[in-house]
C-alpha cells in the first residue's frame, strides 16, 4: 500500500487572529507547532502504516462469511457494524462538509437531542474556493478532521467537489466553484489536513453530480474526453495526491446505471487507472443493485430504505448470491481488505490515535480568517469602500441576510453551531456604541410578498421552512404526478409560462400576535385557500366578505387568528403563471417604504445584507431561476436611488441577476460565512481586513446566458453535457458573452501592477517542467494580497480547446509599495487534452500561449513557447 503524503496543517511558525477584544481590535496568538511533536506524530503514524497491509490479511483470514458482509453495509443510520471477537470497532460516519453534524438517533433521522454536540461552524467550500489559498483549505480540513476525532467520528463526509455547471443547482455552496484545476488543487490539502487527525475524508459525489432535479434518476452522459477533463480531475487529485481514504459515490445514473455501480467509473478509472486502494460508499438510499454494485466496486451501502439492514443489497442478498457462486468471495474480500484498510490507516484499532478538539478558541478564529480571506469585492466605485469610521454617526442596516443564521440549513450539510455571528451583530462588535445603528426590514409595497418564514412552524429535513408541495394530474387533485417536492414560501411559479400547472401547497402557520389577519391572494388562474381543511377563500365562489380588485388578480380577505394555536394553511392552485399568498398580520414586521426610504436618504451609511438563503441553497431541490428572492431588486433599487452610497452585500453559494449593477457603487460577495460571518464581514467593510477573494464561478447577466439553459440540457431525465470541456467561463469566452462578473474577479482595497514576466525557458520537450515568473508590485497605499492567476491557451490544438485554462494560481501578500516575485510551474499534463483515439492524455507539439492575469478577463502579462 502506498503511503499517504502526511501533512501538518499548522505550520511550523504561523501567526493567526484571535477574536477581537471589546473595542474590536485583532489580538495577535502565536500558535506554532512543536517541532518535538511533529516528529513524534510522524514517527507514530510511519509505525502504525508499515504494519496495515500485514494486520488487514491477518484479520481477514480470522473472519467468517457473514462477518465479512456486515462490513459492506450500515447496520444503523451513520455506522457499520463492530466484530468484537477480532477487535474491530463499530465504525462511525458523519455529515460535514463544514462542521460536524448534530448527533441523530442510531434507527431514525430524528435529533438525539444531546447538549454537548455542537461544533465549529465553517464557511463552505465556496469560501475556500474564493480564497484561492491552498492555506486555506489545509487549515478548513484541520478544524473539520479534529472536531470530528473529538465527536468519536470515523469518516467525515467531504470534502465536496462537484462543479457548478449551472446557478440553480441546490448544491452549489457545498463545493469548490467551476473549475477543475481549482477544484483539483484545494481538494488535496483538505483531504491531507483532513486525514492529519486520525480521520478518513469522503470526497463527494463520484461523479457528475451536477443537479438537484430528480437527482435519483437523472441520467448523466458527457463523452468521455468532457468526463476526463472536467468532471474528474478533482477525484484523481484526491486519489493520487491526496490519498483520500474513503469516496462517497453520486445519486445520478451514468450511462442507464446508478453512478455507484458504474463499471465504467469505478471499475476502469477510480479503482483501475487510478489504482484507489480506499473505500467507495453510497449516500443514503442510493438505486443500486445486488449483482451490479458487487461487481463493479461498491464497498459499503448506506441509507437505503428498507425494513432491516440485513436487508440492504450487499447484506443478505449478497450473502446469497456467493453461496450460490453467483458471486464470487474474492469480490467480498476485497471490499473487506478495503474497509479494514481505511480502518487500521486512521488508527481505529491503535491506542495512540488522537483525541481531537472541538470549539476551541483556534477553531472559531480559523472560521474568522477563511470567510475573510473569501470574500469577494465585486464593485467599488468612487473608493466608497472601506467606510471611514470617523465619518460615520449613523448607519442604516437592512436586508432579509441581516440577522439571519445560517448554520442549521442546507440539509445535511447542517452544523449546530456553539454560536453564530450576524452581520448585524458583527457591525455592533466590531462599532459599540460609537455609531447609531438602525436595523429596519424592507419589503417592495407595491407588491403582495409571500407569508414570512417568521410565521411558519414546519420545517424540510434539510433545516429550511417549508410548503410542501404536490403536483397534481387535474385540476381535481386525485391523481398524484409528483409528491415529494417542497418550497420554502408561499410562492408558486409554473415551470412553463402558458401550460397550465395544478398543485398543492401545504404548512403549518404559527401566527405571531392574536387578532386580525387579511389575507391576499394574487394569481392569475383559481386557487382556493383552506385552514385546519376548511375553506376560507376561493376564486370560483366569492363570499360577501371577500374583496375583489382587477380581474380576480388580487383577492383579499380578513381572518381573525390567534398566536396561540398552529394553524395548518393548504393553498390549492390550478393556471398558466403563478400564485402568491401573503398577509397583513398584527404587529407587522416589516416597516413601511417610505420610512426606510427616508431613513436610507439621512443616513451617513447604508448597508443591504441581501442575496440568498438556504431556503434557495440547499440540498434536494434546484432554484427555480436566478433572480433574487422576494422581489429583493426592487427595493435595493429604491435604496440606490434614495442614498446613492449604499453597500450591496449578497449571501449565496450560486450567482443571482443583478439588474441594479450599473446603478450599484459598492457589492460585495459574501457566501456564507460559517459562525465568524458577521465579525469577518466588519473587518471587512471597514478596512480591518483587506479583502482579497476571487470568484471561482462565472456571475452571468441572465440564466440563459449558462451553457446548460442555452443548449435546452437542464431536465429530469438526462444531462448531455453538450457544452462538452466548455464549462463555466470557457463557455463564456467561446460564445463571446460577456458576464456580470467574471471567473477569478475580485478587487482590492489596494493595486497590484504585473511586470516583467520570465519564461524557463521558450521551448518544453517530453516531460519537463517549465517555470513561468512574474513581478507584483503593490502600488497602493496599503497591504493586501493579489491572487495571480495562469491561463494557457494552445494555439495549435487539433480539437476545440477553451480559449483560456486555468493552469496555476498563486496568493501572495505584500505590504504597501512592496514587491514580490510569484513562480507558477507547468507540466506535460497542464499541457494535454484527453484524445479519444488513444485514451490517454495528449500534449501535441506546436506553440502555446501563457496569461497572467488578475481574473480571467484581466490579463496583465503575455509569453508564447513552443512545446516539442
Amino acid at each position: 500500500m502506498k503511503l499517504p503524503n502526511l501533512v501538518f496543517p499548522i505550520t511550523l511558525s504561523v501567526i493567526v487572529l484571535t477574536a477581537c477584544n471589546n473595542t474590536g481590535s485583532p489580538q495577535k496568538q502565536d500558535l506554532s507547532l512543536d517541532v518535538k511533536q511533529v516528529s513524534q506524530t510522524d514517527g507514530r503514524l510511519s509505525d502504525r502504516l508499515s504494519t496495515v497491509e500485514e494486520r488487514v490479511e491477518s484479520l481477514l483470514a480470522q473472519m467468517t462469511l457473514e462477518e465479512k458482509i456486515s462490513l459492506t453495509h450500515a447496520n444503523a443510520k451513520f455506522s457499520i457494524a463492530a466484530i468484537e471477537r477480532l477487535g474491530i470497532h463499530e465504525m462511525w460516519m458523519s455529515d460535514g462538509p463544514h462542521g460536524v453534524r448534530h448527533e441523530i438517533e442510531r434507527y431514525s433521522w430524528s435529533s438525539a437531542n444531546w447538549n454537548n454536540d455542537y461544533s465549529t461552524y465553517l464557511p463552505p467550500l465556496t469560501a475556500v474556493a474564493a480564497s484561492w489559498d491552498p492555506n486555506m483549505a489545509t487549515l478548513h480540513g484541520n478544524v473539520l478532521g479534529s472536531e470530528a476525532r473529538h465527536r468519536n467520528k470515523d469518516i467525515i463526509l467531504g470534502p465536496g467537489v462537484n462543479l457548478a455547471r449551472l446557478p440553480l443547482y441546490g448544491r452549489n455552496f457545498e463545493y469548490l466553484g467551476e473549475d477543475p484545476f481549482l477544484a483539483a488543487k484545494l481538494v488535496v490539502p483538505q483531504v491531507k489536513a483532513i486525514q492529519s487527525n486520525d480521520v478518513a475524508a469522503s470526497v463527494k459525489h463520484y461523479a457528475l453530480n451536477t443537479q438537484e432535479l430528480n437527482r435519483t434518476g437523472v441520467d448523466a452522459k458527457p463523452d468521455e474526453r468532457t468526463l476526463r477533463e472536467v468532471y474528474l480531475p478533482a477525484f484523481e487529485a484526491a486519489v493520487k495526491e491526496g490519498n483520500t481514504q474513503t469516496i462517497m459515490g453520486a445519486y445520478n445514473r451514468y450511462y442507464g446505471t446508478n453512478a455507484n455501480q458504474s463499471k465504467h467509473l469505478v471499475m476502469d478509472i477510480l479503482k483501475g487507472e487510478w489504482g484507489y486502494k480506499g473505500v467507495l460508499l453510497t449516500d443514503w438510499n442510493v438505486d443500486i443493485n445486488t449483482f451490479d454494485a458487487a461487481m463493479n466496486g461498491l464497498d459499503i451501502e448506506m441509507g437505503t430504505e428498507v425494513e432491516h439492514y440485513d436487508d440492504y443489497f450487499l447484506a443478505q442478498p449478497l450473502l446469497e448470491m456467493i453461496q450460490s457462486g453467483k458471486v464470487p468471495v474474492a469480490v467480498l474480500d476485497d471490499k473487506v481488505r478495503r474497509v479494514l484498510r481505511v480502518q487500521l490507516t486512521i488508527g481505529m484499532m491503535d491506542k495512540q490515535r488522537l483525541s481531537g478538539q472541538r470549539n476551541i478558541s483556534e477553531h472559531h478564529q480559523a472560521a474568522r480568517d477563511i470567510i475573510a480571506n473569501g470574500v469577494v469585492l465585486l464593485k467599488n466605485d468612487d473608493k466608497l469602500l472601506p467606510l471611514k469610521e470617523e465619518k460615520i454617526k449613523t448607519i442604516l442596516v437592512l436586508g432579509p441576510n441581516a440577522e439571519l443564521l445560517h448554520s442549521q440549513g442546507g440539509g445535511s450539510s447542517e452544523v449546530k453551531a456553539l454560536y453564530e455571528v450576524s452581520p448585524l451583530q458583527g457591525l455592533k462588535n466590531r462599532l459599540g456604541d460609537k455609531v447609531n445603528i438602525t436595523v429596519m426590514r424592507a419589503q417592495n409595497g407595491a407588491t403582495i410578498s409571500p407569508i414570512a418564514t417568521d410565521y411558519m412552524a414546519a420545517r424540510h429535513w434539510t433545516g429550511t421552512p417549508q410548503w410542501e408541495l404536490t403536483r397534481y394530474k387535474d385540476g381535481q387533485h386525485k391523481t398524484i404526478l409528483r409528491g415529494d417536492d417542497w418550497i420554502a414560501n408561499s410562492a408558486y411559479q409554473v415551470s412553463e409560462p402558458g401550460q397550465v400547472e395544478h398543485v398543492r401547497l401545504k404548512t403549518l402557520i404559527k401566527p405571531l400576535a392574536t387578532g386580525s389577519h387579511t389575507l391576499k391572494l394574487v394569481l392569475e388562474g383559481e386557487a382556493s385557500l383552506l385552514i385546519d381543511g376548511k375553506q376560507v377563500l376561493t376564486t370560483k365562489e366569492l363570499s360577501n366578505h371577500t374583496r375583489v380588485q382587477g380581474s380576480l388578480n388580487l383577492i383579499e380577505h380578513e381572518i381573525l387568528l390567534s398566536a396561540d394555536q398552529t394553524y395548518t394553511f393548504e393553498l390549492n392552485y390550478s393556471g398558466p403563471a403563478s400564485v402568491v399568498l401573503g398577509w397583513e398580520a398584527p404587529g407587522a414586521l416589516f416597516t413601511a417604504e417610505s420610512e426606510y426610504l427616508s431613513a436610507a436618504k439621512s443616513a451617513d451609511a447604508v448597508i443591504y445584507f441581501g442575496g440568498l438563503s438556504h431556503a434557495d441553497d440547499r440540498e434536494a431541490i434546484d432554484r427555480t431561476d436566478m433572480k433574487l428572492p422576494n422581489d429583493q431588486d426592487t427595493v435595493i433599487t429604491k435604496l440606490i436611488a434614495a442614498n446613492p452610497n449604499t453597500v450591496v452585500f449578497l449571501n449565496g453559494g450560486s450567482a443571482v441577476e443583478m439588474p441594479w449593477v450599473e446603478q450599484a457603487k459598492a457589492i460585495v460577495w459574501g457566501w456564507y460565512g460559517g459562525m465568524e460571518a458577521g465579525n469577518a464581514y466588519a473587518d471587512i467593510l471597514f478596512g480591518d481586513v483587506n479583502p482579497s477573494g476571487k470568484m471561482p464561478i462565472t456571475l452571468p447577466v441572465r440564466i440563459e446566458d449558462t451553457a446548460a439553459i442555452a443548449l435546452n440540457d437542464y431536465n429530469a431525465v438526462e444531462s448531455l453535457y453538450k457544452e462538452g470541456v466548455f464549462i463555466g467561463y470557457r463557455w463564456f469566452e467561446q460564445q463571446g458573452i460577456k458576464p456580470l462578473f467574471p471567473f477569478g474577479h475580485g478587487l482590492s482595497y489596494t493595486q497590484f501592477e504585473y511586470s516583467d514576466i520570465q519564461l524557463s525557458s521558450d521551448t518544453l520537450s517530453k516531460d519537463e517542467a517549465l517555470t513561468v515568473t512574474v513581478k507584483i508590485t503593490n502600488t497602493g497605499q496599503r497591504a493586501g494580497s493579489e491572487v495571480v492567476q495562469l491561463y494557457l491557451h494552445d494555439i495549435d490544438a487539433s480539437v476545440p480547446r477553451p480559449l483560456k485554462e486555468l493552469k496555476g494560481f498563486s496568493k501572495l501578500a505584500l505590504k504597501a509599495g512592496e514587491s514580490g516575485l510569484v513562480s507558477i510551474s507547468l507540466n506535460k499534463r497542464d499541457l494535454s487534452f484527453w484524445d479519444i483515439k488513444t485514451n490517454d492524455w495528449l500534449a501535441e507539439s506546436g506553440e502555446f500561449e501563457v496569461m497572467l492575469g488578475s481574473s480571467v478577463e484581466d490579463i496583465r502579462q503575455k509569453a508564447k513557447f513552443t512545446y516539442r
